[in-house]
């Protein structure tokens, strides 16, 4: 008798301990794979038929776009400038930043947008920019993390510049 009203009260207590496990796993937030998803759109907000082909100080126009699937908020600063290098993640960023957008490319300096998104918060910036040398240009679009000058997300955009319209 004694036993059966031991076994009772532990089957009892194993059971509510089952119905608060139970809730604790409906209700408690799963956490996934965290990341940040960086991308750029044509005028058009198309991933494709980008501006490729300019002329010297033409203005021309992308959407940069970023989406924090981080679980928590985050503050991001966007670059955009001309290179010739290549950046690795984790690479420091060595140029000197404008806290300048839409505005003519250029080896020497970055311009930057400063952004700050809630988890799951997606922007799109739009990018107004021209380049003032002729040639092939590498367009660099560099994302940073929380005021860190380390690369975390790495795009880029080939663009032919042309001094004039040539005639066909």
């Amino acid at each position: 008798m004694k036993l059966e009203k031991i076994l009772t009260y532990f089957l009892l207590f194993l059971l509510i301990l089952c119905i608060i496990g139970t809730i604790y796993l409906i209700y408690a937030p799963k956490i996934g794979e965290r990341f940040t998803e960086f991308y750029i759109l044509n005028k058009d907000l198309k991933a494709y038929d980008y501006p490729t082909d300019l002329l010297i100080n033409e203005s021309a126009m992308v959407f940069i776009g970023v989406s924090n699937h981080e679980y928590k908020d985050m503050n991001y600063t966007i670059l955009a400038f001309l290179s010739d290098k290549v950046y690795d993640y984790n690479y420091t960023v060595n140029i000197t930043i404008l806290n300048k957008w839409n505005e003519t490319l250029s080896y020497k300096y970055a311009l930057s947008k400063k952004v700050y998104l809630r988890n799951n918060e997606t922007i799109l910036i739009p990018l107004n920019f021209s380049i003032s040398i002729p040639g092939r240009h590498k367009i660099e679009f560099i994302l940073l993390k929380d005021d860190e000058r380390k690369v975390y997300r790495e795009l880029h955009l080939w663009v032919n510049v042309k001094e004039k319209e040539e005639l066909i």
